[in-house]
């Protein structure tokens, strides 16, 4: 699965390069309270919720799907850790895209 869909995200910001970076700025800014929360044994499900809005705004498919089988996860550790594995390859395009 594609970790970041760039053409889901062109038409998200227009090929707005400047408004690309500073949606990534503040996609990279949230990402410690979204661990935090999912850290949290009661507000974990929410946190993971809002994740997966964010990452599908973006075109971030492999985490909002990794997301989204967290949320339904009869194991919520190994749902979790697969959300956690698929935010660090997020991390990673996104740090590549700002670099190109």
């Amino acid at each position: 699965m594609l970790i970041l869909d760039r053409a889901h995200f062109d038409h998200m910001t227009g090929s707005d390069r400047p408004l690309q970076l500073e949606v990534l700025g503040l996609f990279r800014l949230q990402v410690d309270g979204w661990s935090a929360a999912m850290a949290d044994a009661q507000g974990w499900r929410e946190a993971v919720h809002t994740l997966k809005g964010s990452a599908r705004g973006i075109g971030l498919n492999a985490l909002a799907s990794a997301c989204e089988a967290a949320e339904t996860a009869e194991d919520s550790e190994a749902g979790l850790a697969g959300v956690r594995a698929a935010l660090s390859e997020a991390l990673s395009a996104l740090e590549q895209f700002a670099a190109d």
